[in-house]
């Protein structure tokens, strides 16, 4: 199995001047700064192998399998579409019909990728990763991220705007409650 994002999100969830509004900087020296943070803690974040464990501007990944499966929970949410291909025997690129899929996506839990009853899985070339899945996922565009998703990117950025060392000498530490955590808690994606 091979997960690659073939198409990256078209734009950031949080936008330069709602960082400087948040981090309440009103000048534009540190701009290039503020716009890494926020690349860092999207980044942080996003995708698969980030902490949510989903997508949060639409992007495009795709999963390639060696052979095809039965059933398949889909490695990144929120799913909006999924299409699948595969090589044939005769080394042709060929697309599943939609009609032929059964995509389930129910609350807490992984979307899932299964085949209408009677579906006969095409024999495959001996290339590797025959099988493609195409998931497009993510909330949309940065408009339609959630509020609360929104200020947890804003508070990381304004921390480590605040904090840009690792270590902090002579002061004690605590969280606060309902922080960052707290805020993201009910986006991540749990197996």
């Amino acid at each position: 199995m091979r997960l690659t994002r073939t198409v990256d999100p078209a734009e950031l969830p949080v936008s330069l001047e709602e960082a400087k509004q948040y981090c309440r900087v009103d000048h534009d020296d540190e701009n290039s700064l503020i716009e890494s943070l926020i690349a860092a803690a999207v980044g942080y974040l996003d995708g698969p192998s980030g902490i949510l464990g989903r997508a949060i501007i639409e992007q495009e990944w795709l999963l390639e399998l060696d052979a095809w499966p039965n059933r398949l929970a889909l490695p990144i949410e929120p799913v909006t579409t999924v299409a699948v291909s595969y090589i044939n025997t005769s080394g042709t690129e060929t697309t599943v019909p939609e009609n032929q899929m059964v995509i389930t996506d129910a609350p807490s839990a992984r979307t899932v990728l299964e085949w209408i009853d009677g579906f006969q899985a095409p024999e495959l070339n001996n290339a590797r990763y025959p099988v493609k899945i195409t998931i497009t996922a993510g909330f949309g565009a940065a408009g339609d991220v959630d509020e609360g998703l929104k200020v947890a990117i804003k508070m990381l950025v304004g921390h480590w705007y605040d904090n840009r060392e690792t270590v902090v000498m002579g002061m004690s530490v605590i969280e606060l409650p309902m922080a960052v955590s707290a805020l993201l808690a009910r986006y991540r994606v749990m197996l």
